[in-house]
């Protein structure tokens, strides 16, 4: 196989990876300031997929547009759960975390299947559905667009984290939440607002999915996975992490399905995992949590 072919796949492999980190930068924010690993996070997406399917197929809402919605519904969906259900669980044993929103993943599956069925659905958007010619190489817009959303929607949330008195409370909550509460800040209400920030994210990100693949009430699975294996790549609550971790993965499955199979882009995964968390359990940027 040529060099441009290489290349493109690469690239292929690039956008995928955005799409990752971006899910995955939302399960390590939870993550790294609340301590809660969300077993529904890949849930999170499907829903947010069906909003920009329904918008777009049932009111012809412009597929762009529904993006800040999905950001919406299910921010304040995550907001709702955390404040709710899931600050019972803190400073609990992890596994108590992992149980509970595994539980609200089969909720949030099967209230899915009971509205929308098993049936896949897939989104034509004619300006979308078309590819890009650059020189020797033919880039997808659908996957163009959703690697720049990926990438500008990580940017600004590290600068939210860096430069707003927001994103101050939730650093210094996840530092240290008692020295926090002295100055004023609500922890309770910060860790509704993390979660929800990541669930917003998540929903853009399957709103995102929905652009160019196919949208089922059972999806959710792989990508919770997927996201997992990208926040343990980067580093356990190391948001930054995820981008790397991410990129390495897009790459490495996208090259497996062109010169291996499809179906072993799994396996490198789960390969890719137990490699780091054998050899370097704090991420490959060193700088994660370890458990």
């Amino acid at each position: 196989m040529s060099g441009e072919f290489w290349i493109a796949q690469s690239f292929n492999g690039i956008s995928y990876g955005a799409l990752l980190f971006l899910l995955a930068s939302g399960l390590s924010l939870i993550f790294g300031v609340s301590g809660i690993l969300n077993a529904a996070h890949g849930e999170l997406l499907m829903l947010g997929a069906f909003t920009t399917y329904w918008l777009f197929t049932l009111y012809h809402v412009d597929a762009l547009l529904t993006l800040p919605i999905s950001f919406a519904l299910l921010g304040a969906l995550g907001f709702l759960l955390q404040y709710f259900v899931l600050n019972r669980t803190l400073g609990k044993p992890l596994l108590l975390s992992l149980l509970v929103t595994f539980g609200i993943s089969l909720i949030l599956v099967n209230v899915a299947l009971r509205l929308w069925t098993a049936d896949y659905r897939l989104m034509r958007v004619p300006y979308l559905d078309r590819s890009l010619v650059m020189g020797p190489f033919i880039v997808p817009l659908a996957r163009l667009v959703a690697c720049a959303v990926g990438i500008s929607m990580v940017a600004a949330l590290s600068w939210f984290l860096a430069a707003t008195r927001s994103g101050r409370m939730i650093r210094a909550t996840a530092q240290d939440w008692e020295m926090a509460r002295l100055v004023g800040v609500n922890p309770r209400a910060v860790y509704a607002m993390t979660f929800g920030l990541g669930a917003g994210i998540s929903g853009v990100a399957g709103s995102l999915v929905a652009l160019y693949a196919p949208v089922e009430p059972n999806m959710g699975l792989t990508y919770t996975l997927f996201a997992f294996a990208v926040v343990v790549l980067g580093g356990l609550g190391y948001t930054t992490g995820v981008v790397w971790g991410g990129l390495t993965l897009g790459v490495a499955q996208a090259l497996t399905e062109t010169y291996l199979e499809a179906g072993l882009s799994l396996l490198v995964a789960f390969s890719l995992l137990y490699l780091i968390l054998r050899f370097m359990p704090a991420g490959i940027m060193g700088k994660g949590r370890l458990e």
